[in-house]
């Protein structure tokens, strides 16, 4: 009887959930996002909240938090409406999107302790119990909406092919997905009420068998750092992602060991001491991680400022760091169970991610504000070349804040290049799609093209028709570089066909090409092919420093009636 009376509340607000999804529809393409994106987070937010605490209904205080939540994420939400632009809307909704809803997962599991208890995280195994039901029962609901609609589309598939498009067309229509898809998704979340007790002995199998990986996970991170110190930091900065690899690596550690660890419960351990003290040894190398890379972190910052993807890794690196150092405290601790003081850690981390994201929708951590103001304060205290300067960026990711700069930076005196500051940004300001080549570009001169390219080897100066040729390209828009003052595109000086005369290799990604001198004009002869990332940005020159040299063909080509044919090797 309990069920039933659960499964209507559930249909009842999936029903509200899906008839107000229709109605924001319609206001979709006249509704100002500040108070568009509100609507939606509410929308979207509460009625799920409501059925997975449907337990409670009953009690007053469910309500409150209801509300309480609903008004968070409602204010979060109408700063990144306002702060986005048509240009960057999208990135910035799913960005939105996605703490929200991390958010929203990470405060469920608390909000349901207190309405059960009292209390917000006492009981530690309630919690664990409690955030891995959700998850499960979320997952699984999901699948059955997924299955329900492939279902549906079966259906309407095979009466098609005799020629009745009436199921076809009614599962399309609007009115139908808006309603069917929340009755669904909330029909799977109170099928696994019905079926918890069944249900919770699988979830919890899973996590047995996950738990055996943490040892494998404390074995990569230990012998990365007796590697290390053999190896130096060089090959590891080279990668460019050094510290997303080592945010990974951290992020698994404590993914792995929650899972193993449990609950926290002596009875819970799966490890024996030997096992205990080789995982605690793992934990113990994570604040050496988290210390890397928040000196590779650094490093980039001080090199090139803060940027909108710096500000995210800055705020990734704090929370590990705060899982590193409470986990190595944990693991030096003596005493029975085994890393008691890791609930606390979690806990503490837990509210930490959910302020920092919900921080990062106001002005204090917003990254596009943060990225802006960094790179105009370099650009006022001339770090960075005019010329090299991502003017286009404001224009289309940095939302009102990069607009903002953008209309700053038109009205410019102060600067010494300022004449040429005013002319970027206004050609930013009238660029008319993301990828437009007009005004917005460097005003290409033989200087400037210099400037930006790294002759190998050193004493090949380009030579001079061959700058005049590239310049004719560039001004015509036949021909694009990602070089940069920083970080030059390396040009090779090397005879490629053994003619004896030398041919120009431009290293510029995937926009590498060949160029060959035909009488006294250069021509472009062909693109380079192969993996072109390594000839990307900083990391060209370092490869090219390495040695270049040319290879013949293992294979020739085939000429069958005036056609040619080339072998490209399997791997």
């Amino acid at each position: 009887m309990e069920h039933g009376r659960a499964r209507g509340w559930m249909i009842g607000w999936a029903i509200a959930q899906g008839a107000a999804l229709w109605a924001l529809h319609g206001l979709l393409p006249k509704g100002d996002a500040a108070v568009l994106w509100p609507l939606y987070a509410v929308v979207l937010a509460v009625p799920p909240t409501l059925q997975l605490l449907a337990a409670y209904r009953a009690r007053r205080l469910l309500w409150v938090y209801a509300a309480a939540l609903a008004m968070v994420f409602a204010a979060a939400a109408a700063y990144a409406g306002h702060a986005s632009l048509g240009e960057n809307r999208g990135r910035a909704a799913m960005a939105l999107g996605v703490l929200l809803s991390c958010s929203w997962f990470v405060l469920l599991p608390f909000a349901e302790q207190r309405l059960a208890s009292g209390t917000w995280a006492r009981d530690y195994a309630r919690l664990f119990a409690t955030a891995w039901r959700h998850a499960f029962q979320l997952l699984l609901a999901g699948l059955f909406a997924g299955l329900f609609w492939a279902l549906l589309f079966l259906l309407a598939g095979l009466f098609k092919v005799l020629g009745v498009s009436l199921f076809m067309d009614t599962f399309t229509s609007r009115p139908f997905v808006y309603m069917a898809t929340p009755m669904a998704f909330s029909m799977g979340l109170s099928l696994y009420a019905a079926r918890e007790e069944a249900l919770a002995g699988f979830w919890r199998s899973m996590l047995q068998v996950l738990g055996w990986l943490l040892p494998l996970a404390c074995l990569i991170a230990v012998l990365f750092l007796v590697a290390l110190p053999v190896r130096g930091l060089a090959p590891l900065w080279k990668t460019g992602h050094a510290t997303a690899l080592m945010l990974g690596l951290m992020a698994w550690l404590v993914f792995l060991f929650n899972v193993a660890w449990s609950d926290g419960r002596a009875e819970s351990q799966r490890f024996g001491p030997g096992l205990q003290r080789f995982c605690a040894a793992g934990l113990l190398a994570m604040p050496v991680y988290a210390a890397l890379c928040a000196y590779a972190l650094g490093l980039r910052v001080a090199q090139y400022g803060w940027s909108a993807d710096r500000v995210w890794a800055a705020l990734a690196v704090a929370l590990m760091a705060v899982y590193a150092v409470g986990y190595a405290v944990a693991a030096l601790r003596r005493g029975a169970p085994w890393m008691a003081l890791a609930r606390r850690v979690n806990v503490a981390a837990a509210w930490l991610a959910v302020a920092l994201a919900l921080l990062t929708c106001t002005p204090v951590l917003d990254p596009a504000r943060i990225a802006v103001a960094s790179q105009l304060a370099r650009l006022q205290a001339q770090r960075v070349d005019v010329q090299a300067f991502d003017f286009r960026y404001l224009r289309w990711d940095a939302g009102r804040a990069g607009r903002a700069a953008l209309e700053q930076l038109a009205q410019e005196q102060s600067h010494p290049q300022a004449a040429q500051i005013r002319e970027q940004a206004q050609a930013a300001q009238q660029d008319t799609h993301r990828y437009a080549r007009g005004r917005g570009t460097p005003v290409w001169t033989a200087e400037t093209l210099r400037a930006r390219l790294q002759p190998f080897p050193a004493e090949a100066a380009p030579d001079a028709a061959w700058l005049e040729f590239l310049l004719t390209q560039l001004r015509g828009n036949r021909l694009s570089l990602t070089c940069t003052e920083a970080a030059p595109c390396p040009v090779l000086r090397i005879d490629l066909d053994g003619d004896g005369q030398a041919e120009q290799v431009l290293l510029s990604g995937y926009a590498s090409q060949v160029f060959a001198r035909d009488g006294a004009q250069w021509r472009t002869v062909g693109r380079l092919q192969g993996n072109l990332r390594h000839v990307q940005g900083a990391r060209a020159g370092q490869w090219v420093e390495q040695g270049v040299q040319t290879q013949p063909p293992r294979w020739r080509d085939l000429v069958i009636g005036g056609e040619r044919y080339s072998v490209r090797e399997t791997d």
